[in-house]
């Protein structure tokens, strides 16, 4: 667990809605409401950073904000970032993230910051047993790799095709939603990219977070596995108390390569 007292700010960066909350990083729990915000249609750099803008100012925060993004962060550009504008591939296009309203950002993929929330405030263990895949089920389908207390950033796991179609395209939370699918039927789908990540990587565990997570027993359930499948310790939070992690381990010199 943190040993840090101070609050932080996180922000999750969705493809339909931007949340945003103070969270305690001792407790490893939200230490204020939630304030939401519509992603933007257009989705620019400027439109999501001008919305983080106000989060921060509906919460009262005036520091670093720690924000987590779907997309593989390379240098000053999003990739892979698929419900978001194409401006983003752009070089510099993170740079006004970086630096929104005068506080500097810390950038950090999505599912990599449900990841580290896992790792700092998750289940005993992570730390030494193996490969952990975490799976975010929402807009897309977004992994982390924890790998015996690290985190192996930037994984791009629903990018997987099968015969099917694309992982993230036929068994996402939006998936499920708009064509409502029921467990079984996700199941049916989701059984096979699973199976594969299982035999390419031989995870230990398994953890579902996402919108996925407030639905595990009925979902999950389903699923045939050798490995136990839990849900994300923190559900749909994951990703905003990731990001707030994010910013106290770039403030403390982490090497971690999720942290930008």
């Amino acid at each position: 667990m943190s040993d840090d007292s101070v609050p932080q700010l996180g922000v999750d960066v969705g493809g339909t809605t931007i949340k945003g909350a103070v969270v305690n990083l001792g407790a490893g729990e939200l230490a204020s409401g939630i304030h939401t915000e519509p992603t933007p249609p257009t989705a620019t750099p400027g439109d999501v950073a001008a919305a983080i803008g106000r989060i921060a100012a509906a919460a009262g925060w005036p520091g670093p904000v720690g924000v987590a993004l779907p997309g593989v962060i390379d240098g000053s550009s999003l990739r892979h970032a698929p419900n978001l504008s194409r401006a983003w591939e752009a070089d510099g296009a993170l740079e006004c993230l970086r630096v929104p309203e005068g506080a500097n950002a810390v950038l950090i993929n999505d599912a990599d910051a449900a990841g580290l929330a896992e790792l700092t405030y998750g289940d005993a263990g992570l730390d030494r047993d193996g490969l952990t895949i975490v799976l975010t089920f929402g807009t897309g389908i977004g992994s982390a790799l924890l790998h015996n207390g690290d985190l192996i950033a930037n994984s791009e796991l629903g990018g997987l095709v099968g015969s099917n179609g694309r992982f993230e395209e036929i068994a996402s939370g939006r998936a499920i939603s708009s064509e409502e699918l029921t467990p079984v039927e996700w199941a049916r789908r989701a059984q096979p990219f699973f199976d594969e990540l299982e035999a390419m990587l031989n995870p230990s565990r398994w953890v579902v977070g996402g919108g996925l997570s407030e639905n595990f027993d009925r979902f999950a359930s389903r699923l045939k596995l050798s490995k136990p499948i839990s849900a994300a310790h923190l559900g749909v939070h994951a990703g905003i108390v990731g990001a707030a992690v994010a910013v106290s381990r770039a403030g403390r010199g982490s090497p971690s390569s999720a942290v930008k």
